[in-house]
């Protein structure tokens, strides 16, 4: 009797109420003394107030609409809440602006983050806040995955924002990144004026590089010397990222929580990296 009175209380028991923010749409971010920018969102379609946060960075076609339609199926049937934020152009101009979220001109003898988020980084803490508030719920922390220039944002957030309440992040097909050491000046690396980077703090994320076995075009991609550097695709280029922060962890004497999966017969395609994903940013 106690068995079966157990399983009706469990069956009785309510279910967390409804996400505030449901199906398919479009807000504006707004933060006072900073311009500000469209959010789409996507969630599941009985999402809760409980629901899994991500946060999708688009690519270097600043289309985040797109990459939120990557979503719809993804989440169709989780309680996810999917917010996609378009970083234009015309407000955060070239890879300086984006992919390197504002931080081409930090000063590195900066104390604290504060130069840090002066850029496109300062949007994502306020953007994961808005939405929780949107959505009625009090989740600790958010997911974030982004794909090529997206990646490039995500693992450099991971790197120079360490303390942000980062669930887990996912970085895949990233063109060109920042090596965690000081083998080459910033922003190929920490060498010269990078910001300040606790390897203890960076290294202790849970940051998966997401590549895909196919990855070995170069559309896009940067061919400058200090990016060959790093391999001649972003196949190479990730294993050699992956590699220098194995080392770096065990030069500096702290755990590496990263993680470097690859995805076979997979190229430069946002979508079937986002199915990759998944798997990472929910389960």
């Amino acid at each position: 009797m106690a068995l079966v009175l157990s399983g009706a209380l469990a069956a009785c028991s309510p279910s967390p109420p409804a996400s505030g923010l449901l199906g398919s749409g479009k807000f504006e971010l707004r933060i006072e003394g900073r311009e500000s920018i469209p959010v789409y969102y996507v969630t599941g379609a009985r999402a809760t107030e409980e629901a899994t946060i991500i946060v999708v960075m688009h690519g270097v076609e600043r289309n985040a609409a797109e990459y939120r339609n990557t979503w719809t199926e993804l989440v169709r049937d989780r309680d996810v809440v999917v917010v996609a934020p378009r970083f234009s152009d015309d407000d955060f101009p070239d890879a300086e602006g984006y992919n390197l979220g504002g931080l081409a001109d930090t000063d590195g003898d900066n104390d604290d983050d504060s130069r840090v988020l002066d850029g496109a980084y300062g949007y994502i803490e306020p953007l994961f806040e808005s939405v929780r508030a949107r959505i009625g719920g009090e989740q600790a922390g958010f997911s974030i995955f982004g794909h090529s220039a997206g990646a490039q944002f995500v693992h450099r957030y991971v790197e120079f924002v360490p303390h942000a309440p980062v669930n887990v992040a996912v970085a895949a097909n990233a063109g060109w990144y920042t090596m965690p050491d000081e083998s080459a000046r910033f922003p190929f690396g920490l060498g010269g004026d990078a910001p300040q980077f606790d390897a203890s703090a960076a290294f202790g994320r849970h940051l998966v590089i997401l590549l895909g076995t196919d990855d070995v075009g170069t559309k896009n991609l940067r061919r400058d010397d200090e990016a060959r550097a790093q391999g001649d695709t972003r196949l190479e280029r990730g294993r050699e990222f992956f590699d220098r922060a194995l080392r770096a962890s065990a030069r500096e004497d702290v755990a590496l929580r990263w993680e470097m999966h690859e995805v076979d017969g997979v190229d430069h395609d946002q979508v079937a990296m986002a199915a990759a994903a998944v798997h990472f940013l929910v389960e």
